[in-house]
C-alpha cells in the first residue's frame, strides 16, 4: 500500500509540473479525464440497474 501511495503522489506531483507549463495540454487532459469518469460513471449505473 505504501508503494502505490509513493508512486501515486509521485505521479501526481510530475503531472502537475509538466501540465502547469502546458495550459492547452492541461485543457485537453481535463476534458478528456471529465469524459472518461462520466462514461465510467454511466456504465456503472447501467451495471447497476441491469443486475
Amino acid at each position: 500500500m505504501t508503494a502505490g501511495t509513493v508512486v501515486y503522489l509521485t505521479v501526481g506531483v510530475l503531472a502537475r509540473t509538466v501540465l502547469k507549463t502546458r495550459p492547452t495540454a492541461a485543457r485537453a487532459v481535463t476534458r478528456v479525464s471529465g469524459t472518461m469518469m462520466i462514461a465510467i460513471g454511466g456504465f456503472l449505473l447501467a451495471e447497476r440497474l441491469a443486475g
